[in-house]
């Protein structure tokens, strides 16, 4: 039999360019752009311009909170069943009904957007949040089968990098999203444009997903189980045989409870604190992106050759430092009557102190979560793993729902906004606290494992046969 030539199965040169990566790394990150340029304008246009309203709810601000809970909550609720199909069924076929269901997703919320300024508009808010729902839903299950696909794909030493890939371009995406999603939904004509960016770039995806490499299901023969409380059960089971896995995943869920409560806070800390317009919290969302963009850059240079988890320690200290500085320079923020634009802010010494802030809280934050995220991935047996990502998803849903609602401690009492990050800076705080603890309490090396590829497994190329089925683009799960 004729051995699959580079070409055909595209696992020659740098592994970013190869259909082993690239493809889903396209997908991942369109993916990323239409969720937050979707929740973005949502969020924008409730709270700033009543653009978006919702029956029976007079204040928009007040709802902003809960919309923007209901994305994690969809994760928590589907994530035990998508971890099960993940691992049940082929990836590809996967990945592709994933993002075809993204792309009419997408059409559901262009509707939506179409709708405000006709008479349909009172039902356009309602639409929307159920597509940002339904999109909650759609991650559930896609997220699963591209964490679980990460090490069908890529060796051990690879998945660092790729995890650094991944969340460079997760952060761009949710910067270009943020940036789009804001600024467009204020302009004339801006529901339009906003309502074709999120079709093209969602059809985008779908078709990018499709020149993915086929890889085995783990566990053709499970036996899918819908019952939500032996679900439950089921998923601690598959966590708790598996101790090395449980502390990162916890790690990685108080990223998503830090990071999803700045998200939600920053366009009341924007409107309350700084008394500015809807362009100042879209700006210090892209800000908050491009640190975490810097965070990921600079993890995966730190961590060639080595897990990287002895970094993040350090990072979530200066992160709970920035945190409390971010305090007290927003206390001391003064402004008049009139409200700021980003223009307005940026030109401010004060106002380039809190971006600068922002940015160095955020790119810690990554630092923090890369080496945590290819861990999980490393460790997870391959036959769980996709269910013990999943178990990863509901705990960050869960985390992610805990630090949005958080955020109504804010806007349903007398606090001040900037006070949330003083909290944000306890939690921290508490987590560099614990590590260092735990670094002390294990053996030298265990705690930042250096990474032997001769143990760990083989690259996936041409020379290693047993990889490679007789289809040219049919990748089996390495043996590890």
């Amino acid at each position: 039999m004729t051995s699959p030539s580079p070409e055909t199965t595209g696992l020659t040169g740098p592994f970013f360019f190869q259909r082993r990566f690239l493809p889903m790394w396209v997908a991942f990150v369109l993916g990323a752009f239409t969720d937050n340029m979707l929740k973005q304008a949502l969020l924008i246009g409730l709270t700033f311009q009543a653009l978006i309203t919702l029956p029976g709810i007079a204040d928009g601000a007040s709802i902003v909170p809960v919309a923007g809970a209901l994305f994690p909550l969809a994760m928590l609720v589907f994530s035990p069943i998508a971890g099960q199909v993940a691992d049940k069924y082929e990836t590809r076929k996967l990945f592709r009904l994933t993002k075809f269901v993204e792309f009419l997703l997408m059409v559901l919320a262009a509707a939506g957007f179409l709708m405000l300024g006709t008479p349909l508009a009172p039902v356009a808010g309602p639409v929307l949040v159920l597509a940002l729902f339904l999109m909650g839903v759609q991650s559930a299950f896609f997220s699963p089968v591209r964490i679980s696909a990460m090490p069908k794909y890529l060796t051990s030493q690879e998945l660092i990098r790729a995890n650094a890939f991944c969340n460079g371009g997760l952060y761009t995406s949710i910067l270009l999203g943020l940036l789009l999603g804001g600024m467009l939904i204020i302009m004339d004509g801006g529901p339009l444009i906003v309502s074709i960016v999120l079709a093209i770039a969602a059809l985008a995806g779908w078709l990018a997903i499709r020149a993915t490499p086929e890889a085995s299901p783990d566990d053709p023969g499970l036996t899918i189980e819908y019952n939500p409380l032996r679900l439950i059960q089921r998923q601690i089971g598959y966590v708790s045989r598996e101790p090395p896995v449980i502390r990162p995943l916890i790690g990685i869920g108080l990223f998503f409870f830090i990071s999803t409560a700045v998200t939600i806070a920053v366009p009341v800390y924007a409107d309350e604190t700084l008394n500015a317009d809807g362009s100042v919290a879209t700006a210090i969302m892209g800000l908050f992106a491009i640190g975490a963009l810097i965070g990921a850059v600079i993890s995966a240079l730190l961590s060639r050759g080595r897990s990287g988890l002895g970094f993040a320690t350090s990072a979530m200290t200066v992160a709970s430092v920035a945190s409390v500085a971010l305090y007290i320079a927003s206390a001391l923020f003064e402004h008049d009557g009139d409200r700021l634009n980003a223009m307005e802010f940026l030109s401010r010494p004060d106002g380039w102190l809190l971006a600068g802030l922002f940015m160095i809280c955020s790119a810690a934050m990554g630092v923090f979560t890369v080496p945590l995220q290819a861990a999980v991935q490393r460790r997870a047996r391959p036959q769980h793993r996709a269910r013990i990502m999943a178990s990863g998803n509901m705990l960050n849903a869960l985390t992610a729902g805990i630090g949005s609602l958080s955020v109504l401690f804010v806007t349903g009492t007398a606090m001040t906004p900037h006070a949330a990050f003083l909290g944000i800076a306890a939690l921290q705080a508490t987590i560099t606290l614990y590590m260092v603890f735990r670094r002390r309490s294990v053996p030298e090396g265990l705690y930042d494992e250096v990474l032997d590829d001769h143990e760990q497994t083989p690259p996936v190329t041409l020379e290693t046969a047993p990889l490679l089925d007789a289809e040219p683009d049919k990748i089996q799960p390495p043996r590890v």
